[in-house]
């Protein structure tokens, strides 16, 4: 099963619920110096990334997806926003430009179930990177993963959809089975979508930063600038190449 294969044309109407985007692009530009170039890892459907691109000359979209790159595509030429799209992993990145900001949001890099992919998009990111560029980004934490979600079962009702939610935990990762019904007339049409995301400890993420070259490293709840607690469901970190 391709994962955000259909997931796209209702991923916008799921995630409002729970993310406000406009609060997390204040949050990035008010710790973003230079505004000429900016890259998005993960970019999904693109609603983020266009309220951050719109205070930049250029902006390069990177998704794994092509069905959610071409949301984001139509959203942005529909806005008139200059961009270039690519439907490439995050560790294939090589652009040979280097970008004032990189972003990676709504826990696009838990979906790297391997250290040493982490490692390489670091690496790669830090290369990119102007020498006073910023990497923000954000992760969910191990206790969103491993006690909210964890092995538990959810389900979810609107007045168009009905999707039944399962996860299957493993360690440190997290295995979402996920059905959704949407209402099409006096139908439901399927949809069937499989992710796994792995949990990460915030030590880890840090020393990976710092073997990457990352001089100013700060971790903060949620785009806040409160410090996590041990309930903190989303990390934020804010990555700089020099201090």
């Amino acid at each position: 099963m391709e994962s955000y294969r259909d997931f796209s044309r209702i991923y916008d109407m799921l995630i409002q619920e729970d993310i406000c985007y406009e609060d997390i692009a204040s949050f990035i530009l008010e710790n973003t110096e230079s505004k000429h170039r900016y890259l998005d890892l993960g970019c999904g459907t693109g609603t983020l990334s266009m309220l951050i691109a719109r205070h930049f000359q250029e902006t390069y979209l990177v998704d794994l997806s092509p069905d959610m790159l071409t949301e984001a595509v139509s959203k942005f030429t529909e806005a008139g926003l200059h961009h270039k799209a690519y439907a490439l992993s995050m560790e294939e990145i090589d652009f040979r430009k280097e970008f004032d900001l990189v972003t990676s949001s709504i826990d696009a890099l838990n979906y790297l179930l391997e250290e040493d992919q982490i490692q390489e998009v670091f690496k790669k990111v830090f290369d990119h990177l102007t020498p006073d560029g910023v990497f923000i980004f954000d992760v969910q934490s191990p206790y969103k993963i491993k006690e909210i979600l964890g092995n538990h079962d959810f389900v979810y009702t609107t007045d168009d959809l009905v999707y039944t939610w399962e996860n299957f935990l493993d360690d440190d990762i997290v295995e979402m089975s996920l059905n959704f019904f949407i209402q099409n007339g006096d139908l439901y049409e399927r949809i069937e979508e499989f992710h796994m995301e792995r949990a990460y400890e915030s030590d880890l993420l840090i020393s990976l930063l710092d073997s990457a070259g990352f001089k100013s490293i700060e971790l903060y709840d949620n785009y806040s600038k409160n410090k996590p607690v041990q309930t903190t469901e989303r990390w934020t970190i804010i990555a700089r190449k020099r201090e």
